[in-house]
């Protein structure tokens, strides 16, 4: 009797450890079913919204450099023109400027960029002005939700002044180089095209307007039309954006992570005062050819002077 009852209770306890065994199993298998899930959304649902119907993309250059291609093709020389793209998304939640060119100042004061003035030889007519073709498609610097920054370089974050009633968005990493770049890579930096940012002394926050500064990648408006992609590799906190339309698709605005398109479909990189973070820069290439083939993408580089013309310009645009 007391040996049938000890096997009772060891069916007994081998039945609890089995169940326990169980449930922990099924446990696992519902994480490992969410994970992924969610792995195969962000993989092929991410795109799976409908972009808003009233979407625009406006392209804009905000005059021209002409600089030794070397600077940005490691292993090319020659002068060659280079476009200063910026670009601006119209979206029903608010109007998106994705950088800004030079600073408008150079128009008629060129000791403002000092010896770069002679080394660029940037376009000086007063048409490029940035306030000037915005209104060409009746839009005015008041009305930009937000200006979202690929870097803070001179020819990208230029005319920040003029927008400060939107609210900037940019990597927490980008903004400290700004101010105080890693040795050897200040020379594109002009601290007073941003220097308005920050806060007065004694104030409790760092920023003086309204900021999103991240660290990583920003859907903006949660529905995958404008998605910000982080990408520490031209500087340190280089920004992608992606912009997904009713109509044209997908469009790829790399700012500076990606020069050229020789660059990107042979795997070259800039020189190396060009490119803070060379492996970076590769993954960067990597990452913007994977949305090129997995969606189709165009991709708009902002100083492509032939992908630049093959582009309609404002004040058309593409839906």
């Amino acid at each position: 009797m007391e040996r049938r009852n000890g096997k009772d209770k060891d069916k007994r306890r081998n039945k609890i450890r089995q169940n326990r065994e169980d449930d922990m199993l099924m446990r696992c298998a519902r994480v490992l079913g969410l994970v992924f899930g969610g792995l195969v959304w962000a993989a092929a649902g991410a795109t799976a919204a409908e972009p808003p119907k009233e979407m625009k993309l406006y392209v804009f250059s905000s005059g021209a450099l002409n600089l030794d291609k070397s600077i940005i093709q490691n292993g090319s020389s020659g002068k060659v023109q280079i476009p200063v793209g910026f670009f601006l998304i119209r979206h029903p939640k608010g109007d998106v400027l994705f950088d800004c060119g030079n600073n408008d100042r150079i128009i008629k004061d060129p000791d403002y960029w000092g010896p770069f003035v002679k080394a660029l030889d940037p376009g000086r007519d007063p048409d490029i002005a940035i306030d000037a073709q915005l209104s060409k498609i009746n839009v005015k610097p008041s009305d930009i939700k937000y200006v979202v920054l690929g870097h803070f370089h001179v020819d990208h974050a230029g005319n920040i002044g003029k927008f400060l009633d939107s609210t900037f968005v940019f990597q927490r990493d980008e903004i400290r180089n700004a101010f105080w770049p890693a040795p050897g890579y200040a020379t594109f930096f002009i601290s007073e095209d941003f220097s308005m940012l920050r806060n007065s002394i004694g104030g409790g926050m760092p920023a003086k307007y309204k900021t999103i500064e991240l660290d990583g990648d920003l859907d903006l408006f949660g529905d995958n039309s404008v998605f910000i992609h982080r990408s520490v590799s031209h500087t340190p906190g280089s920004q992608i954006l992606v912009v997904r339309l009713p109509k044209t698709g997908t469009v790829v605005l790399t700012s500076d992570a990606v020069y050229l398109q020789e660059n990107l479909d042979k795997n070259i990189l800039p020189s190396i005062g060009s490119v803070y973070d060379p492996v970076g820069m590769l993954d960067a290439y990597a990452w913007v050819k994977r949305v090129r083939d997995t969606e189709g993408a165009d991709i708009i580089y902002a100083h492509d002077p032939d992908t630049f013309k093959a582009h309609k310009h404002s004040p058309e645009f593409y839906e």
